[in-house]
């Protein structure tokens, strides 16, 4: 296959499924909130990825209460509570020599390139500041001297993904043009959120979604385009001059 060759201004990516996998450390942690909620865990992981904790938590929480009746400041006591978990779980995994939360392949290569020209990139995600910060560090992909330039986190928005504001609110600049970025995720609510906010789309099949609901979650969007993973993207020397007009 011929290669493909994009022109932007800016880069934004979405975290987990895309730059990192903290799937080990979720799926367990879920798997034991659902246990102790009443929950059928197939319909909370059919709903997860790419949606915001805290919409999950409002449709399907039963204990203490219905999330449909918890407070925005209960609901987001709730979400803390849950991705501090996760974070607990991961450490402990890593701690007995399991994977819990990595870099996925092709991610260090391509953030070299991007911090070595000093591209314009970013992170948008819907998993809370707290959560996001803590997983990014976990999986190396922030540095104490080369922090995420951008970070859009699920809490600073009023709209989660599908809806276009994450990514608008991502868009590095207000002088840059939404076609001017891309966008890159791993989940259909991401690219749904990409593309509604007007940004080119690039899927990758590294997260938990099955690579046809990816495929054709991408086929839906026009002009958007599928990679396996970020490895042959990472080998690109243009990577340097992703950077502002």
């Amino acid at each position: 296959m011929a290669a493909i060759q994009l022109t932007v201004s800016a880069i934004l990516f979405d975290s987990d499924g895309t730059l990192i996998d903290s799937t080990p450390a979720v799926r367990a942690t879920i798997s034991r909130w659902c246990a102790a909620q009443g929950v059928d865990p197939r319909a909370f992981a059919a709903a997860q990825h790419g949606t915001r904790a805290k919409d999950l938590l409002r449709r399907f929480a039963a204990r203490p209460k219905r999330g449909c009746e918890m407070s925005e400041e209960e609901l987001d006591a709730a979400v803390e509570e849950l991705e501090s978990e996760v974070g607990r779980t991961a450490a402990g995994m890593a701690s007995e020599g399991e994977r819990g939360i990595v870099m996925l392949p092709g991610v260090e290569r391509m953030l070299e390139k991007l911090r070595e020209g000093r591209a314009n990139w970013g992170v948008v995600t819907s998993a809370t500041r707290t959560h996001a910060c803590a997983a990014l560090d976990a999986a190396g992909v922030t540095l104490s001297s080369l922090p995420v330039p951008v970070l859009v986190t699920g809490d600073l928005v009023k709209e989660g993904k599908p809806h276009a504001e994450p990514y608008l609110a991502g868009k590095l600049q207000p002088s840059l043009e939404a076609k001017g970025v891309l966008v890159i995720e791993d989940a259909p609510a991401g690219l749904q959120s990409g593309d509604a906010a007007g940004c080119r789309v690039l899927a990758v099949c590294t997260g938990p979604v099955a690579a046809v609901d990816v495929v054709q979650a991408a086929a839906d969007i026009e002009g958007a385009i599928v990679a396996r993973d970020l490895s042959r993207c990472a080998g690109s020397s243009r990577l340097s001059r992703v950077r502002a007009s």
